[in-house]
C-alpha cells in the first residue's frame, strides 16, 4: 500500500539518520617519509656467563618438537635467550645518554600457549649496544646484511631484601622448587623467575634506578637495573568505576599467586587458577595482558597502559585499553611506585588488539608513541589465519572525549610495510618487514630515529613454519632482532608541524575520525538535497 506523507518523511529520516550517525572508527593512518636504516640480530648462540651451567627449561614437554606446546631440546644446561620485551635509554654514572646503549628487558620466559612453564627462567635486563653502520650509500660503500648486536652486561633480577610478597604469605618461586643443585646460588641470591613475575615493561629513570612494569598481577615496582635488585614492594593496579576513579578493587590475573594455597605452591602445584576464583574478590584481565606498553615521560611520570583486552579478561566491553599515571619511588630502597590516576582510554588500529610499547616524545608529557600488534604470523600459508597490524602511532595522551577515550592519534609508520630506499639488506628489494609474532620493544632515539626490538618466544621461534631450504637466514630471524628506521622529517621534534595539528584536531568537538567526518560531510552535501526533492514528489503525489 502506499505510505502516507508522514510516514514517508519519518522512514526516509530514520534511514539518514542511521547512515549518519555510524560510530567512530580508530583508523588514523598519517605515514610519514622514512628508510631502513638496518637490519641487526642478537645470535641466540650466545650465552652470557653468568647464565651458563645453569639448567633451564624443565617445564617444557620434550617429547616432540610442536609449535608452542613441547620442544625436543628441553632441558637446557644453561639459559637461553628469550628476546626482548621493552627497550629503554641506558645513561652513564652521570646522567648522561649513552648514545646505541640501551637496557633491554628479558620476556618473562619461554614461550607457550599452557599453562605456566618458566618457573626456572631467571627474569633479567640486560645492557645492549645497538648500532648500524649506514651511509646513504656514500661512495657505494654498502655493509653486512645482519650487525650482531653487542652484549655489554646482565643483571638478573633478584630480591635480597624480601620485597615480593603476596597478601596470602606466598613467595617467590626459588623457595619453594629450583630445577636442581644449579640453582643453589641463584636460590640464595632469591632470583626471580618467570613464575614470580612477568615484567614486560620497563622505564628507565637512572643507570641504578626504574620502574618495573608486571603482567602476571598486574603490578608495579622499583629496580635497579644496572645490579638487578628489587627496590620496592610491588604495588597492585587499581580498578576503576565509571567515571575513571579508583574504586578500592584492584585488577589480577589467573597466574597471580595470591589466589595459591601456600601448600599447593610448596607442591608447585598451583600454576593457574580458575576464572571465578580470581573473581571473587579481583576484577580479571588476561593472564598475559598486564604490562608491556609502559614508559617514562618527560616529568618524569610513568604511563602505563593495560596490554590487551581480549583473552581471559572482564574488560572487553571497554572502549580502549586502560592507561594509568604512575608515580616513581624516589629510587632509596622501600620507596614504591604509586598509582596517580586513571588517564584514559587507547583505542586500537582496525585488527590491532596489543599495546606492545612505548615511548616518549623527546621534551614531551603529553605526546607519546605507541607501537601495537596482533597475533600474525601463523605459518607461511596465505590465505593466512591472521594479517599483520603493527602500527606505530604518536599518541595525545591529553586529548580524551566524553567517553575517556584518547581520539587523537597518528599512526606514522607500518612495521610490515617499511621503505628501504638504499636496499640496507642488499636484496634489490625495497621494502622490508619485521616479521615476528612479538614485535615487542620500541624507543625514539632522537629527532629522527627509532630503534625496535623482538620478543622471539624461544624456542619457538619458527612461526612461519620454515626450513633452512628456503630461509636463507632462518637463524637470524631466530634470533632477538633489532632494526634501526629513521624518518626523513624531524618527525619527534616538537616543532615539528604534525604536532600542530594534533592541537587543530583537539579543538573539534566530535569523537568521529576525519575520515567518518568528511564522509558525513559529503553524505550532506551530496546527497541530502536529492533525497529532499525526492521527499518533496513524494509528499504530494
Amino acid at each position: 500500500g502506499k505510505h502516507k506523507p508522514n510516514e514517508t518523511m519519518f522512514s526516509t529520516f530514520a534511514v539518514i539518520t542511521l547512515l549518519s550517525a555510524s560510530p567512530a572508527i580508530a583508523q588514523n593512518a598519517d605515514y610519514q617519509d622514512h628508510y631502513l636504516v638496518g637490519i641487526l640480530n642478537y645470535p641466540n648462540s650466545f650465552v652470557p656467563e653468568e647464565f651458563q651451567n645453569h639448567t633451564s627449561g624443565t617445564y617444557l614437554p620434550n617429547d616432540v618438537s610442536k609449535d608452542w606446546t613441547s620442544y625436543v631440546g628441553a632441558p637446557f644446561d644453561y639459559v637461553p635467550g628469550v628476546g626482548f620485551s621493552d627497550i629503554e635509554p641506558y645513561y652513564d654514572a652521570d646522567g648522561n645518554k649513552v648514545v646505541g646503549e640501551f637496557y633491554c628487558l628479558s620476556d618473562n620466559g619461554f614461550g607457550g600457549v599452557f599453562d605456566e612453564n618458566s618457573g626456572d627462567y631467571p627474569l633479567n635486563i640486560q645492557h645492549m649496544h645497538v648500532q648500524k653502520p649506514f651511509t646513504y650509500r656514500h661512495g657505494e660503500s654498502t655493509f653486512e646484511k645482519y650487525t650482531e648486536a653487542e652484549h655489554k652486561g646482565l643483571a638478573i633480577l633478584h630480591d635480597p631484601n624480601g620485597y615480593i610478597k603476596w597478601e596470602n604469605g606466598a613467595d617467590i618461586q626459588v623457595t619453594y622448587k629450583i630445577p636442581d643443585d644449579t640453582w643453589n646460588d641463584w636460590k640464595e641470591r632469591r632470583v626471580i623467575t618467570g613464575r614470580d613475575i612477568d615484567p614486560e615493561g620497563l622505564a628507565v629513570i637512572n643507570q641504578e634506578c626504574a620502574v618495573l612494569g608486571d603482567e602476571h598481577m598486574p603490578a608495579v615496582m622499583m629496580v635497579n637495573p644496572k645490579t638487578g635488585e628489587i627496590l620496592s614492594e610491588f604495588v597492585r593496579t587499581p580498578d576503576i568505576d565509571e567515571n575513571g576513579k579508583f574504586n578500592g578493587k584492584f585488577l589480577s590475573t589467573s597466574r597471580d599467586k595470591v589466589h595459591c594455597s601456600i601448600e599447593a605452591l610448596e607442591n608447585d602445584t598451583c600454576r593457574t587458577v580458575k576464572p571465578d576464583v580470581v573473581d571473587a574478590e579481583y576484577r580479571r584481565v588476561d593472564k598475559s595482558g598486564g604490562y608491556e606498553s609502559f614508559g617514562r615521560l618527560d616529568d618524569g611520570n610513568i604511563v602505563a597502559f593495560i596490554e590487551k583486552q581480549d583473552g581471559d579478561s572482564t574488560l572487553q566491553d571497554e572502549p580502549g585499553v586502560r592507561v594509568y599515571k604512575v608515580l616513581p619511588g624516589d629510587c632509596t630502597s622501600g620507596s614504591a611506585p604509586k598509582f596517580d590516576s586513571f588517564m584514559g582510554f587507547y583505542p586500537f588500529e582496525i585488527n590491532g588488539v596489543k599495546a606492545a610499547d612505548l615511548s616518549r616524545i623527546p621534551g614531551s608529557s603529553r605526546f607519546i608513541l605507541v607501537l601495537e600488534r596482533n597475533g600474525f604470523p601463523k605459518g607461511h600459508m596465505f590465505p593466512s589465519p591472521a594479517m599483520p597490524a603493527n602500527n606505530v602511532c604518536i599518541v595525545d595522551l591529553l586529548d580524551v572525549d566524553e567517553n575517556m577515550v584518547m581520539r587523537n592519534k597518528k599512526c606514522i609508520i607500518n612495521f610490515h610495510n617499511i621503505d628501504d630506499p638504499w636496499d640496507v639488506d642488499g636484496n634489490g628489494i625495497l621494502k622490508y618487514a619485521q616479521t615476528q609474532v612479538t614485535n615487542e620493544a620500541v624507543i625514539v632515539v632522537d629527532d629522527y630515529c627509532i630503534v625496535a626490538a623482538t620478543d622471539t618466544n624461544f624456542p619457538w621461534v619458527n612461526q612461519f613454519k620454515l626450513n633452512e631450504t628456503n630461509t636463507a637466514y632462518l637463524q637470524e630471524v631466530s634470533d632477538a632482532r633489532f632494526m634501526v628506521i629513521c624518518f626523513v622529517e624531524p618527525i619527534f621534534n616538537l616543532k615539528h608541524p604534525i604536532y600542530e595539528s594534533f592541537d587543530e584536531s583537539a579543538s573539534k568537538p566530535s569523537t568521529t575520525s576525519a575520515s567518518s567526518m568528511d564522509l558525513g560531510l559529503t553524505f550532506f552535501n551530496c546527497i541530502i538535497p536529492g533525497l529532499s526533492a525526492i521527499i518533496g514528489l513524494l509528499m504530494f503525489a
